[in-house]
């Protein structure tokens, strides 16, 4: 509902564009205007658009990795999950969506309500999102939401990923991280790496900090790893 490219993301970014990256930073549209899914279209529409321009700007089309904060997490670990689904691709349901590595921070990964996992946040998150993004009831549309929830979309295909999460965030209790983690480690046939980080807060990445700092080059490092795995 809040937010723009601008915000987030620009530590890491800077380190990965030092080594040699080339970074998209993207805008989706924003609740409660928008109606779900057309956020997730939107970031599924740009990577559409980034995996047939990219090489244009000095990027390799073959190993494209997503990450995002908070409401960002959430879509960048959903995007991961569920390539090429026509639904959530209308108009370019030919194009490949698929990603090769997703570093999701703290991540809203269950908007279900499910007490196990983002139940726990209390009633105002789902509330929250009945009334100003999905704009249904979970009563009257379990599926939307559970489809909308990455934790519910895990899979043996699912590509590598790297997990973040503040251990003192008071937006997205850790819970809902370490069960996504453990719902996706147990499916999936990649690595999946896990940091809970002490006393760190909700976009506790945003300023750079020596926190920040030693946080991006874990996920930098991450991804090199990856992508050198994933070589010929």
């Amino acid at each position: 509902m809040i937010g723009d490219k601008r915000e987030q993301g620009v530590p890491m970014m800077q380190e990965l564009a030092a080594r040699g990256w080339v970074c998209v930073a993207i805008n989706y549209r924003l609740s409660p205007k928008a109606t779900w899914p057309d956020h997730v279209v939107d970031c599924k529409l740009a990577l559409a658009w980034v995996r047939e321009h990219i090489a244009d700007y000095g990027g390799d089309p073959s190993f494209l990795a997503v990450s995002g904060g908070s409401a960002g997490g959430h879509l960048s670990a959903l995007v991961a999950l569920t390539p090429n689904e026509p639904e959530w691709q209308p108009g370019f349901e030919d194009a490949d969506t698929s990603v090769d590595a997703c570093i999701p921070f703290y991540g809203v990964h269950d908007v279900t309500g499910d007490p196990e996992s983002s139940g726990i946040h209390g009633p105002g998150l789902v509330d929250l999102l009945q009334r100003r993004v999905m704009k249904i009831t979970v009563e009257e549309d379990r599926n939307s939401f559970e489809r909308a929830s990455p934790d519910r979309r895990v899979s043996e295909t699912a590509p590598p990923m790297y997990v973040i999460q503040g251990a003192n965030d008071t937006l997205v209790p850790t819970q809902v991280a370490r069960r996504f983690v453990e719902r996706l480690g147990a499916v999936s046939g990649a690595p999946v790496a896990y940091l809970e980080l002490p006393c760190a807060q909700h976009a506790f990445d945003i300023l750079l900090s020596i926190r920040s700092r030693h946080t991006c080059l874990g996920a930098v490092r991450f991804l090199e790893g990856i992508r050198q795995r994933s070589s010929p």
